[in-house]
C-alpha cells in the first residue's frame, strides 16, 4: 500500500469517527430532556406534554414564554410548581397559569385562551 493511500484511509476513517460524534450528539440533545418536569405541573402534561414547556412537542431546545417562567421560578424552587408560578401569566394574554390550565388551555401560547 503506498503512502498516499493510507493517508486517505486516515483521513476518511476520522471523518468516520467524526461524523458519528457529532450525530451522537445531536440525538443526544433530543433525549436529554426532562420529561419528569411534565409531572410537576397542573395537567401532569395531558394537555399538550413537552410543549407545555418548550417550543417542540419533543421537548428540549428552545423554550416558549412558560417554559422560561418554569426554569426562573419552579426549578429555583426545587422543581416545584410554585404559587408565583401559578399567579404569573407567562404568555401575557390576560390569563394566569393557574386559570389557563383550568380552562385547558396553553400556557405558553399567547393565543390559547380560556
Amino acid at each position: 500500500m503506498d503512502v498516499y493511500n493510507f493517508h486517505k484511509r486516515i483521513i476518511l476513517y476520522a471523518l468516520a469517527i467524526f461524523m458519528s460524534l457529532i450525530f451522537s450528539l445531536a440525538l443526544f440533545s433530543t433525549a436529554s430532556s426532562r420529561p419528569f418536569r411534565i409531572g410537576k405541573i397542573p395537567d401532569k402534561g395531558k394537555g399538550f406534554g413537552c410543549a407545555t414547556c418548550h417550543m417542540s412537542s419533543r421537548g428540549g431546545g428552545a423554550k416558549n414564554s412558560f417554559g422560561s417562567d418554569y426554569e426562573k421560578l419552579a426549578i429555583k424552587a426545587g422543581e416545584k410548581y410554585t404559587e408565583d408560578l401559578g399567579k404569573k401569566d407567562s404568555d401575557g394574554d390576560g390569563f394566569t397559569n393557574d386559570r389557563e390550565f383550568e380552562a385547558r388551555t396553553h400556557p405558553g401560547d399567547p393565543n390559547s385562551k380560556p
